[in-house]
């Protein structure tokens, strides 16, 4: 190991006169392995360059992977978890871009750029990590605990699934599909964690539905399964908030139910998204909805009828599915009424809580 980190001194100690490089030596420690202690001799300045030891962590390992859009400091921002700290990932990618990469860019603010840029990766995610606390920078970076969570993204189209747990279907006495049944949501029903659920007396009852929302990373045309998740960026939480008694008026009528899934408000989605790989594959994860603190929906993923290739197989034969596009992939049994006044939350443990009250607008 002497001989290896005597090595790693030296070549620090050429960087420092290396134009190649062109760096400040500040930085030259991204490119050294984990895990190990380093002697280097840090510039700008040579003639007053001097020896440190640097221990190098692997500090990104264990962290959630979670990214999410923060209202901070007058300005819309990506935020970045580590543990339970978050760090302004607008800011920290732009210092990472001017002073390791030696280039100016513009500041990236929604997960959808992330994700055209081929920045939504497990890669990303370390070096922004290591970037914000290394040379005591984290300081520079935290965010106030009191900061303000936004819906995540804004997905360019909502694709829907339904009837996709065996208890939910019982429970409104349907039949069993034999395909994927799918149906779209608008955008502008999209809201964050905290914002209110707004239900009106000519609404109806108003049910909760929670649901795993995934999250499209590239174009997805005629998708086989084998290949679903290659085309996966993220997950997030989605309550499918449903008017319920004008769902049921259009599918008597032999009508499309998407106005009943549509109306402001009844789409809230995050608190984050979390990275593909933050949850296992095949994904199965424990999903549940509480209204008041009592537990209305309670169930797995790994009790899907179609699993999450199978969906993403079936509505790529049909269309194109867009980076930022989001399938909400079914609820359990379980929904119920919500009223003015409830909190609604829907969790889901890799992924966090995503906590809505609900308001009248009457």
């Amino acid at each position: 190991m002497y001989g290896l980190t005597g090595c790693i001194a030296c070549l620090a100690r050429f960087a420092c006169i290396d134009t190649v490089l062109r760096k400040k030596f500040d930085d030259i420690w991204y490119y050294l392995p984990v895990g190990l202690t380093v002697s280097f001799c840090r510039v700008p300045d040579a003639a007053r360059a001097r020896q440190e030891r640097l221990q190098i962590f692997p500090l990104w390992k264990g962290y959630s992977m979670h990214i999410a859009l923060v209202y901070v400091g007058g300005a819309e921002a990506l935020a970045m978890s580590l543990g339970e700290r978050w760090v302004n990932l607008t800011r920290a990618h732009q210092d990472y871009e001017r002073h390791v990469e030696g280039r100016e860019t513009v500041p990236i603010r929604d997960i959808i750029s992330l994700v055209n840029a081929g920045l939504f990766t497990r890669s990303f995610y370390r070096r922004m990590t290591e970037f914000v606390q290394r040379n005591d920078r984290l300081r520079d970076y935290l965010i106030p605990p009191d900061t303000r969570f936004l819906a995540p993204l804004r997905p360019g189209k909502i694709v829907a699934i339904g009837r996709n747990y065996r208890a939910h279907v019982a429970e409104f006495d349907n039949q069993m599909p034999t395909e994927p049944i799918f149906f779209a949501k608008a955008p502008s029903a999209c809201i964050g964690p905290e914002e209110p659920i707004v239900v009106q007396e000519w609404h109806g009852r108003v049910d909760h539905e929670g649901e795993l929302g995934v999250v499209i990373g590239k174009s997805a045309r005629h998708v086989s399964m084998e290949h679903a998740r290659d085309y996966i960026a993220g997950f997030t939480v989605v309550n499918d908030v449903t008017a319920r008694d004008i769902q049921k008026k259009d599918i008597g009528a032999g009508n499309p139910w998407f106005r009943s899934k549509s109306i402001d408000t009844f789409c809230p989605l995050g608190p984050v998204v979390a990275m593909a790989d933050a949850l296992p594959w095949p994904v199965a994860v424990d999903i549940e909805v509480r209204v008041n603190g009592q537990v209305r929906q309670k169930s797995n993923t790994e009790k899907f009828i179609f699993s999450i290739p199978e969906l993403i197989a079936a509505v790529s034969r049909f269309m194109t599915l867009d980076p930022g596009d989001l399938v909400a992939t079914g609820t359990p049994a379980g929904v119920s009424p919500i009223h003015a006044g409830d909190i609604v939350e829907v969790t889901i443990p890799e992924i966090g809580t995503l906590k809505n009250p609900v308001v009248s607008g009457d």
